[in-house]
């Protein structure tokens, strides 16, 4: 038996040339709740049952192109202009969108403090007071440019600090030493 013989040759699960990518019509699309779910008709064609909404490009086209995703989080078609939707579709299709890029936008640090590698937030953001807990930034920092970062914290939350340095000293120095 050579080496050779013990190589198992592992098939692509889907086949590229199948993938079709659908561009959705807004006016033969209809996305409604039912019981809390949202869900996506697509006019004399079919229906899912559930629908994922996500941004094809979140930072630099977040108004177009807007991807819904089926239940097993497969493509189920992209629309690029979610304005041309009928007001209820259009409602439903921003809620989702809301709540996938819930990101409150830290305004100022009242205290932060390090303890054992963890760090303890309090900060006023534009959703209220929050406190922070977060272990390993340099894991849980994602620096957007050189003054603007994202802090993912122990529960998967994200914060915006859209410009460290106005920040105090002492957040600055935690922020800078991690990125």
């Amino acid at each position: 038996m050579t080496a050779d013989a013990n190589l198992v040759e592992i098939a692509p699960t889907t086949d590229p040339a199948s993938f079709e990518l659908r561009i959705f019509d807004p006016k033969k699309i209809r996305v409604f709740r039912h019981a809390g779910v949202p869900r996506l008709t697509l006019q004399n064609d079919r229906s899912w049952v559930k629908v994922g909404v996500a941004r094809a490009f979140p930072l630099s086209d977040p108004d177009h192109y807007i991807g819904f995703l089926d239940a097993n989080l497969r493509d189920a078609g992209l629309l690029h202009d979610p304005s041309l939707l009928d007001p209820e579709s259009r409602k439903v299709v921003d809620e989702e969108l809301e709540k996938r890029y819930f990101i409150p936008v830290v305004e100022r640090v009242i205290s932060v403090k390090e303890e054992f590698g963890t760090i303890y937030w309090v900060v006023e953001t534009d959703r209220g007071e929050r406190e922070i807990v977060a272990r390993n930034l340099r894991d849980n920092l994602m620096e957007l440019s050189s003054s603007r970062v994202i802090l993912t914290d122990v529960d998967g939350n994200r914060f915006e600090f859209p410009d460290v340095n106005k920040l105090d000293g002492k957040s600055q120095a935690v922020i800078m030493r991690n990125l």
